[in-house]
This record gives structure tokens, sequence and C-alpha cells, in this order.
């Protein structure tokens, strides 16, 4: 069993990977358009540490990071849990990169694992401040919503326009919450990857990510949800739409690999991938054409996994 107490000549990762934690803390508060990229990396230290050091010193390093971030926002808020939970989904995946997880199993294991903890860490909070975890999310929401309806008044969007934004925000909420924070996983996952393949270690589960393929059964979870927008039943339709909504990032993950599996196999210049990635970024059209491509590829094949296996 690993030592509780770090050797000293770990104390100076702990410190830097601390400071790195710190650092992001920073610049989401100073800049909030820059923080909302600099969040995406927040696990990325406590990860990379906790893979170099162990589990103990990992935990060091978010604990301590997770102190200073209470001293900075001056108690604990809703966005507080959030960061929270970021530094903690560091903590999963090491775990999970340490057993030689596959990918698949990586990113249930530390989203569910993440969310569940996060869950159970506000239902106390709430607890103790004598309000319902409900109450206390439609307050956070009612706040977003009304700084976001100022936004939208200073740039001249007429009300009927707002309450229709607003409408729609709140019907994909939970769905593009959890896109967002299975994304940031799928980042944190393809960066640490790449830093530990620079020191010369490869992870054996990981390295064909562009072989990723969802199983052929979650076409037929697409359909249902599908039907279940067409029902004239509100929550039904809800639950139909957010779970869709997730269903079909894991469908873009899946064309995402087929585009790198392509690059890796023509050996693509890396600044025709940036330029393709970027396009894809910033274009929906292309975003929704790299669903289509992850989609149909369990039946057109378009990699040819089967025939390479045999």
């Amino acid at each position: 069993m690993p030592a509780i107490i770090p050797h000293p000549s770990a104390i100076k990762d702990i410190v830097l990977g601390t400071c790195l934690c710190i650092l992001i803390f920073a610049v989401s508060y100073t800049f909030p358009l820059l923080g909302v990229f600099a969040l995406l990396l927040l696990p990325l230290p406590v990860l990379y540490f906790r893979l170099k050091l162990g589990r103990n010193s990992g935990s060091i390093i978010a604990l301590a990071s997770f102190l200073v971030l209470l001293v900075m926002s001056r108690g604990v808020a809703f966005d507080t849990l959030y960061f929270g939970a970021l530094l903690m989904t560091g903590l999963f995946l090491g775990e999970c990169i340490e057993r030689q997880c596959r990918i698949e199993k990586t990113m249930m294991f530390s989203v569910f694992g993440v969310l569940a903890v996060s869950l159970a860490a506000f239902g106390v909070y709430a607890f103790f401040q004598a309000r319902g975890i409900g109450e206390m999310t439609r307050s956070y929401i009612s706040q977003y919503l009304d700084l976001t309806s100022a936004m939208y008044t200073d740039m001249g969007i007429e009300q009927t326009q707002i309450d229709a934004l607003n409408a729609a925000f709140m019907l994909v909420m939970p769905g593009m919450f959890i896109v967002s924070y299975m994304t940031t996983v799928w980042l944190n996952i393809l960066i640490i990857k790449r830093l530990l393949a620079r020191i010369g270690i490869r992870l054996k589960n990981m390295e064909s990510l562009n072989r990723f393929k969802a199983p052929d059964s979650l076409v037929w979870a697409v359909i249902g949800f599908g039907v279940l927008l067409a029902l004239p039943v509100g929550p039904v339709k809800y639950v139909g739409i957010n779970c869709l909504i997730v269903l079909l990032l894991i469908y873009f993950f899946q064309g995402i690999a087929v585009i790198s599996f392509y690059f890796q196999k023509k050996e693509s210049p890396t600044f025709l991938k940036v330029f393709c990635y970027g396009l894809i970024a910033v274009q929906i059209y292309f975003l929704i054409l790299v669903i289509g491509l992850g989609f149909f590829d369990n039946w057109i094949n378009f990699r040819k996994l089967e025939t390479q296996k045999k």
C-alpha cells in the first residue's frame, strides 16, 4: 500500500499540480470567455500527477486545489461543486487508466461515477442549507436565465425570441450538460495519451481510438428515443430529446474515429487535420455530417474493421 504521506521528492510535483489547477481557476474567474475553454483542461493536472505519483498524491492535489477554490469563491456554490467534479474526474480517469480499462469502460466509469458522487455531495450540501435539491437547482437556473436575458436584451433581441431561447435551453439542458462533461472526459483522455506517448509510455488499451465503434444495439435506442419525440406527452418528449442528444454525441465520437482512421491510413499532413477538425468545430453542417458518418458506419463499415481482423 502506498504511503499516505508522500516522499519529499514528490512534494515539488504536488505543489506544481496544485498551482496548475489554481491557475486554471484564476483564468476562469478573470477571463470568463477564455475560462470556458480553460476548464476543459482542469482534470488534466490531477490526472497526470495521479498517474505519476500515485492515488494518494493525486488525491492531495485535488483536495488542496478544491480548498483553495473554496477560498477564491468565498464558500460553496453551484459552480464550485462543478469545478470540484472536474478535479475528481482526473482521479477517476487515473484509476481507469492505471487498471488498463478500455475506452468504453473508462468513459462509463468516469462519467457515471463522478455524476453519482457529485449528486451525493450536492444532496449533502442542500441538506445543511435546509433547502431541497430541486429548489436550489431552480434558483440557480433562474439566476442564469436572468443573466442571459439581460445579455440578449443588450444585444437587441426581442423578448419573445428571448423567451423562446430560454424555453429551448430548459428543454435540452440535462442532455447538453452531460454532452459537455463527456466531451471534457474524452478530450482529457486524448491529451494524456499524447503526453504519455512523448515520454515513452503507451496506453495499449487506448492506442486504437480511431477504431472506436458503438454497439450495434445502440441504433435501436436512437430509433426508440426518436419515436418518443413524436408522442404528445411532455415528460416523455423531454426524456427522449435529452437521451437522443447524448446518443448523438457517441456517434459523433465514432464519426471522428472514422475520419482519424483515414487520416492515419493516408498519412495526412498536420495542417489538413487541423483544417478539417476546425471546420467540424465551427460549422454545424460538418458536425451533423460527422454524426451521420458515425451512425451509418454501423451498416456500411467504412473502415472495414471486421475484414482487417480476419
